[in-house]
């Protein structure tokens, strides 16, 4: 098989075909839909054109994978419990995007800066809506002040958009989870869906309740922008489900959802059953100091059917890459471009997508 330098881990899922559609017309010959079926990829392959290729790739411990080796640039679009591939990827010198939201993932990926940047090449991490989206709405908001002393981002997601299951499995498994969040420059303890805060996202007449749940950019951007209060908060964009899920966390229901048979049962009663509409939204609201006063400003972004926005997010991060913008090391978004004019460029792209800066 012809050498391909882009290639696209996971590319005939949700969020791999969006990548895909993406940057396959922009280059040609060059895009390879990798994963565990070969056939999926190659009838994928086939419906793209624009002499997008073909490899079954199975991600095994300890083997770096030829396919991975030759590339200029590897999109991992699919969760992976070890740093292998990674590791491998930037020792050789080729450039990772990865779209993961889990934590245990971007704490090790982010340990092998040293290793990126002495062999020249460059990995992105929060790639997405939450991680993503959030963490460029929170750069932006930041630029604006003096001094940030509190930032909480609010996420909406659409209860009627189609959801993966490993994105599905993953909210399910957080639901009611304790974690750490960094409040006055310390982390605290709480607890997903165990505390509440109000927002009113711009084109949505009534004001929502969001709870708090364990995106990592809240932990992330506190120590990239070095924020000492930082919150995430989530809803979805109907109220009852949100309320049910919430109810459903303090009785602590959720922990059936952790038995194999509920747990299979309740992502497909999820992936099949719609309750809303396939609209996300992300709203960052910042408090601190501009010139010689308090001041609170609020950001906002809103499109629809989030699998697709995180395939627009990873595409145009790995244009920037393919252009020659290469500074080297493990980064997050926020510290790779320039946030404000990244999300416009995203808006140009997507006429439909909604932009309150």
């Amino acid at each position: 098989m012809k050498a391909a330098p882009i290639v696209i881990v996971g590319g005939y899922g949700q969020v791999g075909q969006a990548v895909a559609r993406s940057l396959a017309p922009a280059f040609p010959g060059q895009v390879v839909i990798a994963g565990r079926s070969q056939v999926k990829a190659e009838a994928f392959a086939a419906a793209l054109g624009n002499g997008v290729q073909a490899a079954g790739l199975e991600l095994a411990v300890g083997r770096p994978h030829p396919v991975l080796a030759r590339a200029r640039l590897v999109i991992m679009c699919v969760d992976q419990e070890r740093a292998d591939v990674v590791e491998h990827c930037l020792a050789a010198g080729v450039d990772y995007i990865d779209v993961t939201a889990k934590e245990e993932s971007l704490v090790s990926f982010a340990r092998l800066d040293p290793l990126a940047r002495r062999n020249g090449s460059t990995a992105i991490l929060s790639v997405g809506v939450a991680p993503g989206v959030t963490n460029l709405l929170a750069a932006h908001a930041a630029k604006q002040f003096d001094r940030v002393a509190k930032m909480d981002l609010f996420l909406m997601l659409g209860a009627g958009d189609e959801h993966g299951e490993a994105a599905i499995g993953w909210t399910l498994d957080n639901l009611d989870g304790e974690f750490d969040v960094f409040q006055g420059g310390s982390l605290r303890r709480v607890r997903g869906f165990g505390e509440h805060a109000r927002v009113r996202f711009p084109g949505i007449p009534r004001e929502r309740r969001a709870y708090r749940f364990n995106f990592p950019d809240q932990r992330v951007v506190a120590r990239t922008l070095d924020i000492p209060t930082v919150s995430t908060w989530m809803c979805f964009d109907s109220a009852m489900l949100t309320s049910v899920v919430g109810l459903a966390s303090r009785l602590r229901l959720s922990r059936l959802l952790r038995r194999p048979t509920f747990r299979r049962g309740a992502i497909r009663a999820l992936r099949s059953v719609h309750f809303g509409s396939d609209t996300c939204a992300v709203l960052a609201r910042a408090e601190g100091v501009i010139g010689t006063g308090p001041a609170t400003r609020e950001f906002a972004f809103s499109d629809r059917r989030e699998a697709e926005l995180t395939g627009l997010v990873a595409a145009e991060v790995a244009r920037l890459l393919l252009s020659g913008h290469r500074p080297g090391g493990v980064l997050h978004v926020e510290q790779f471009v320039q946030p404000g004019d990244f999300l416009r460029r995203l808006k140009e792209i997507r006429p439909g997508l909604q932009l309150w800066l």
